[in-house]
């Protein structure tokens, strides 16, 4: 028991314990205030770099786009600018995302994996404007229109070289943001940081197999340009005015060689150069194809082209070739009077010694109708098979010796790729593989993955140059993204522009071989789409269907079209598919000397 004089010695010692726990209180709050104040003010401040680095990236965003549109352009001091310009911006993004504070409030809930993926995403692109953009751009950068222009008939392959050096830097780099992005944490991120996130690993997806494409194009680019020795290649002139599969007979071949860049024509042919084999086929024959085709197409050279497929073309030219002149064959390319005309676009007219003069407007008419009418009688196939082989050559002058701007040239060729009137075909495995995954192959897709393609293909039987009065027009009606079974049918038309009046003046080697200016012979080829299977077909007057079998993977239906003067007919063949995935409805037609009208009809399809 405590008495009182006890709690009188203890009393005064209530007060003190009351100061001093007011003391700590006091302390406490002062401590929470200040940390409230501090986390306010990183907060402020962590938000002012994020708003830094949004801007930076935007900043980047708009540079590339910059960027496309320099390259496409050929402005290569742009380029070389710009990507200086982008570098910048994605190092200051980087910086902005690198502080500590940043770092410290990247464990913070809901905020930070916000911050911590608009920090990898920084970082990523600017390994992309760093390691893959600046190494391509400072290739293109030293070079210039002059510098891309063949010099004397010569190509300079140092920037080729030097290209590809930078393209295999820029797929590392390329592979390696990709991989960096695909392990941001994008769930319990705002709409715009997953937004951006998604969208960042598409674009990056993307540029890594557009760099893998051209990279894996441009490293065979100095090997087939003769950098490890001469190459020979056999470039084959297509004849519209006598259709085949492919665009036209073989009319006329020239020998090119090339050797480090410096190319010349050695040897010039034409179909009637090569002896007929009948009886003989110069390859190993395929009796299906041979059955479809007529054996022709492996015994006379001009029908090489009759399959829709550039390689079978390709290896018969090269057979012929070799076993009739001698000498190895690199490779085919191939090209028609509607590309050349293309091309006289971007090179300007150029003049031939009989004093007429090529341009992009008179080119197809000239080359394909007038000169059969200037040269007639016993002589005129050796003298028009001589005016196209001084054609090709004039052409060929032009090209290599700088005639015309690289931009023009290179849009007129990819135009002439584009309507697959050139083709390309190497004898070496290795960058055959390459060519065969571009639009240069001449070849038809072999599965519905990419694109749902039907074909439709003409060939001329009459043995004349009529096509020149010959328009026609298909169309591909498809249910497949309406139906799990779908049905694909394909119709055609074909109308004779020809007059009773204009075939009286035709000259013999226009005309029929069979039946003169009064009927001519067309054999159509219909091929369904990958997969499916003939179901059924119709045929109007003057057309019959001659058989249905399959080629290429696909099946195929053949008819037989006569018409006379001013004649329309049609041909229709539905196929069906099984259930399945399939992709965009496309239909590829023979590019023809008049453009066939192409028409895709598929509801429900995006």
């Amino acid at each position: 028991m405590i008495d009182s004089t006890a709690r009188a010695a203890a009393a005064p010692t209530r007060p003190r314990r009351l100061k001093r726990r007011a003391r700590r209180w006091l302390v406490t709050l002062a401590v929470f205030v200040g940390l409230v104040i501090a986390f306010g003010a990183a907060g402020g401040w962590v938000a002012s770099r994020a708003l830094t680095a949004k801007s930076e990236l935007e900043k980047a965003q708009t540079l590339v786009g910059t960027l496309k549109t320099q390259a496409a352009a050929m402005d290569f001091v742009g380029v070389g600018t710009t990507s200086t310009k982008l570098s910048a911006v994605t190092s200051k993004a980087v910086d902005q995302t690198q502080d500590p504070v940043w770092r410290a409030a990247e464990i913070i809930p809901v905020v930070g994996v916000n911050l911590t993926a608009v920090r990898q995403m920084a970082e990523a692109v600017d390994v992309v404007a760093k390691d893959a953009v600046a190494p391509i751009a400072t290739v293109a950068s030293g070079l210039n229109a002059a510098s891309l222009k063949p010099v004397d008939g010569k190509i300079n392959l140092a920037p080729i070289v030097d290209l590809n050096a930078a393209l295999i830097t820029a797929g590392t780099a390329l592979d390696s943001a990709a991989g960096s992005v695909g392990k941001i944490e994008l769930d319990g991120t705002v709409g715009q940081v997953n937004e951006a996130g998604t969208k960042l690993t598409t674009m990056l997806d993307s540029a890594a197999t557009s760099v893998r494409d051209v990279s894996s194009i441009s490293s065979v680019v100095p090997e087939m340009l003769g950098a490890s020795g001469p190459r020979n290649y056999i470039l084959m002139f297509q004849n519209l005015a006598e259709t085949t599969a492919l665009g036209g007979t073989a009319a006329a071949l020239t020998e090119v060689t090339v050797d480090a860049g410096q190319i010349s024509i050695a040897r010039q042919a034409s179909s009637q150069t090569f002896p007929w084999r009948d009886g003989e086929p110069v390859i190993a024959e395929d009796p299906k194809l041979a059955a479809l085709y007529s054996p022709l197409i492996y015994t006379r050279l001009n029908l090489a082209t009759s399959r829709p497929d550039f390689p079978t073309a390709a290896q018969i030219t090269q057979a012929f070739w070799q076993q009739d002149l001698g000498g190895t064959v690199d490779g085919v390319i191939s090209i028609d009077p509607a590309a050349l005309a293309h091309m006289l676009g971007a090179t300007g007219p150029v003049a031939m010694s009989t004093g007429d003069v090529l341009t992009e407007d008179n080119a197809v008419a000239l080359l394909l109708n007038e000169i059969y009418f200037r040269y007639q009688g016993k002589n005129g196939p050796d003298q028009t098979d001589a005016f196209f082989a001084e054609a090709a050559m004039t052409m060929f002058n032009a090209v290599t010796n700088s005639q015309g701007e690289p931009l023009d040239m290179l849009n007129a060729v990819s135009q002439g790729v584009n309507e697959h009137r050139i083709m390309a075909w190497s004898a070496h495995p290795e960058e055959q593989k390459i060519i065969e995954g571009t639009t240069l192959a001449g070849i038809l897709p072999t599965t519905n993955e990419l694109s749902t393609t039907a074909g439709v293909f003409f060939r001329d039987t009459s043995t004349s140059k009529m096509d020149f009065y010959l328009e026609t027009g298909a169309s591909l009606s498809t249910d497949m993204c309406t139906s799990a079974t779908p049905t694909f049918t394909t119709t055609v038309n074909l109308h004779s522009t020809l007059t009773t009046e204009v075939g009286a003046t035709l000259p013999a080697y226009v005309a029929s071989g069979y039946w003169g200016a009064d009927l001519f012979r067309t054999e159509v080829y219909v091929y369904g789409p990958p997969g499916t299977t003939y179901v059924s077909s119709g045929a109007a007057a003057g057309a019959v269907l001659d058989t249905t079998t399959d080629d290429l993977g696909r099946p195929v239906a053949k008819f037989t079209v006569m018409l006379a003067p001013g004649q329309t007919s049609e041909v229709a063949v539905t196929f069906s598919g099984p259930d399945g995935t399939y992709a965009a409805p496309e239909l590829r037609t023979t590019p023809m000397l008049n453009p066939t009208t192409v028409a895709v009809d598929a509801p429900g399809c995006k």
